[in-house]
């Protein structure tokens, strides 16, 4: 294994869809597993209140919750639970565990991102999907949002809205892409070029390119017995995928640090 890149500071990123049933919550693990196994600290806070899935794909009961903490059943301490070698922390459990007003659980939350980043290089947050206010809020503490698109119309036609909404609030968001249930990394390109030709001719906007991942039986089987695809001991040719996204994640982690330094100095 190489020698982990030394971050400076914690890198925050969400991912996210412009609707559901896309993957998201599968990448954000898989993902996050990977960051971890390239030798990087990782929490996953899962920002879907009520319908968390992250513990699920994970296997792992959830004793805390942001909203439990909120309540004062708990310190924010408990919140974390360490398993695949990633931290994990779930913001509302179940439909109706929330019981605060939204601007109230989204300070929890910042909270929560801060006490976090005292001991870790990477935050993914993954959000429901849409943009709602969990979505906004995620994207608004992250440095970048990394876009699941999948090769459907619909699909397409949500995340576009989505990017344009956000962009109406904040027009230099900075968004990156991941294409899912791709068949080849042809297809994938495809997929990729026509949502950012989409963006650039109504918007004038594009996204980054961070990877693929493939249309896959064992993909589908990690899901069903909710474990990550590398304590799956999935194909390498899969976790070469994942690696390249992680990667790319890092690379843009370390380029943005290094703007950042120069321009402070």
């Amino acid at each position: 294994m190489k020698q982990p890149i030394e971050l400076e500071q914690p890198f925050v990123f969400t991912v996210i869809s412009g609707k559901g049933g896309v993957g998201k919550s599968m990448a954000s693990v898989n993902t996050a597993t990977m960051l971890s196994k390239l030798g990087y600290k990782v929490a996953l806070l899962d920002a879907d209140l009520g319908l968390a899935n992250c513990a699920t794909l994970l296997n792992e009961p959830v004793s805390a919750t942001v909203s439990s903490w909120m309540e004062g059943k708990c310190g924010i301490e408990d919140l974390p639970c360490v398993t695949s070698g990633i931290t994990l922390v779930t913001g509302a459990n179940a439909p109706g565990e929330n019981k605060f007003k939204p601007d109230l659980f989204m300070d929890a939350l910042d909270q929560v991102t801060a006490f976090l980043k005292q001991n870790h290089d990477f935050i993914i947050i993954d959000t429901p999907a849409g943009a709602g206010e969990m979505s906004l809020w995620a994207l608004d503490i992250s440095q970048i949002g990394v876009l699941v698109l999948v090769d459907e119309p619909t699909a397409i036609s949500d995340v576009y809205r989505l990017c344009k909404y956000v962009f109406n609030i904040d027009p230099g968001y900075k968004f990156a892409s991941i294409v899912n249930y791709a068949e080849s990394e042809d297809t994938a390109q495809s997929t990729y070029q026509r949502f950012n030709t989409i963006l650039n001719y109504f918007l004038n906007k594009q996204t980054q390119y961070f990877g693929f991942i493939p249309a896959s039986e064992q993909i589908r089987e990690s899901v069903q017995k909710q474990k990550p695809l590398l304590d799956m001991g999935a194909d390498t040719d899969i976790l070469t995928e994942f690696e390249f996204i992680a990667e790319n994640v890092l690379a843009y982690a370390n380029n943005e640090e290094k703007t950042l330094l120069k321009t402070v100095n």
